[in-house]
């Protein structure tokens, strides 16, 4: 009887009935699952699909070449491998066997001298030092500026407090250590309401946080003329804590935070106090950068493997087509700019700092170039802010070295924390 009303079922259901398509990340699952059962026929097959509906993603790009040669097909190997140092990106390809069959070809061999040249190249348009702050453990992260007073603000990460660098230059504590800031992270002002927000998370070997501690993420709110706290906004509650280092805030008043580890974005409403989910999405992974325009009606995003536009109103997700001679992954720190980005690539090597010029319609980039890259003051730059034509941003936030627990730097082996300055073209 069970049997029959499953058969009656099943013929019941439409026949044509199909499942939808796959998506470029979960191909990209299915792949590492063939991999680790030495699949390489289905790991190449999965890549193939991938590459063709995430054109010019670097990783798959690189993982469609270990598949290629994974199952003898050297000189598309080879291509593949040419398109990846086309986007200039230096990787460790002699540090992976999935090469080995490749390994003594000229191709080869030309695409690893390829990716040295770009590892080594400086690229400048002439970034100087706008400021140094005196002080070895900041890790310095977010950017701010208030354009009543003409000062600066920078987050600490290290020591879950902001500085302040007034129009003399000179530096004090905004917001002290112990103000109920875990690690201090991206910032955004909103001058109109007197406002500085802060994204906040725990961060293990930062603060006394620990591995395995809870992420306690929040945004919070200061007076942004006494750097007293006005509020700390903490998010729904939910099944996979979110985590919170970056943020931009609207002409509005409305303040958008990532989550660095879910491809959900938060926002707050101006005059609510609590934060909601404002999209969750199957189209990015777990999201980065933010930059929204000035009319509010358009949200940039990054998520570590590309950029996207968000259109406000519909919640349409759609990615930005990869230019043919630069990568759009390893996207950290995101700002906007009378129709332009600029973009802190900081996941990828070398890193670098890029002007996305944007298509009237703001879909597509229309020029695409580099500023700054392999400057002699980067050790690991992350965010910054647009002012008056001018990118400030941190140039050596050295939070990787943090990264051993067994091995924690010394304080004479880091370097001042040093913000750089350069005018956009």
């Amino acid at each position: 009887m069970r049997l029959l009303a499953v058969l009656l079922l099943a013929a019941a259901a439409p026949l044509c009935a199909a499942d939808p398509p796959k998506t470029a990340f979960q191909l990209q699952k299915e792949a590492q699952e063939a991999y680790a059962r030495g699949d390489w026929p289905r790991f190449l097959k999965d890549y193939e699909q991938a590459a063709r509906l995430r054109p010019g993603d670097t990783a798959i790009l690189y993982n469609l070449a270990c598949g290629q040669a994974l199952n003898g097909q050297t000189e598309a190997a080879l291509g593949t491998l040419s398109e990846l140092a086309a986007h200039r990106v230096a990787v460790d390809l002699d540090g992976d066997a999935d090469f080995d069959s490749i390994r003594k070809t000229d191709g080869y061999a030309k695409v690893v001298a390829r990716m040295e040249t770009a590892r080594k190249e400086r690229i400048t348009s002439g970034a100087a030092v706008a400021f140094t702050i005196p002080e070895k453990e900041v890790a310095p992260e977010g950017v701010a500026y208030d354009p009543v007073t003409k000062a600066f603000f920078v987050a600490s990460v290290r020591k879950g407090k902001i500085f302040r660098i007034g129009p003399d230059g000179r530096i004090s504590e905004f917001v002290p250590a112990g103000s109920g800031l875990r690690s201090a992270l991206g910032m955004g002002v909103d001058a109109k309401r007197r406002a500085l927000w802060v994204a906040s998370e725990a961060i293990p070997l930062m603060n006394g946080a620990r591995e395995g501690d809870p992420p306690q993420s929040a945004l919070f709110e200061f007076d942004l003329d006494t750097g007293k706290l006005r509020r700390e906004h903490r998010p729904p509650e939910s099944r996979e804590p979110p985590y919170f280092d970056d943020l931009t805030v609207g002409a509005d008043g409305r303040v958008y935070v990532n989550d660095g580890r879910s491809p959900r974005i938060y926002a707050l409403e101006p005059g609510k106090a609590a934060l909601e989910v404002f999209l969750e999405t199957d189209a990015m992974r777990g999201t980065q950068g933010l930059a929204v325009t000035p009319d509010g009606k358009t949200l940039y995003a990054s998520d570590y493997r590309g950029l996207y536009r968000i259109d406000v109103a519909s919640k349409r997700v759609t990615p930005l087509p990869v230019p043919a001679d630069l990568s759009l992954a390893g996207v950290d720190g995101l700002a906007y700019a009378d129709g332009r980005l600029v973009a802190i690539q900081n996941g990828i090597s070398p890193h670098r700092v890029i002007l996305l010029d944007l298509a009237p319609d703001g879909a597509r980039i229309a020029r695409a170039r580099i500023l700054e890259m392999n400057h002699p003051a980067f050790d690991e730059p992350t965010l910054g802010a647009v002012v008056g034509g001018v990118f400030y941003f941190t140039a050596n936030n050295q939070g990787h070295r943090y990264y051993d627990a067994k091995n924690p730097p010394k304080p004479g082996d880091l370097q001042e924390a040093v913000i750089l300055r350069v005018t956009l073209p």
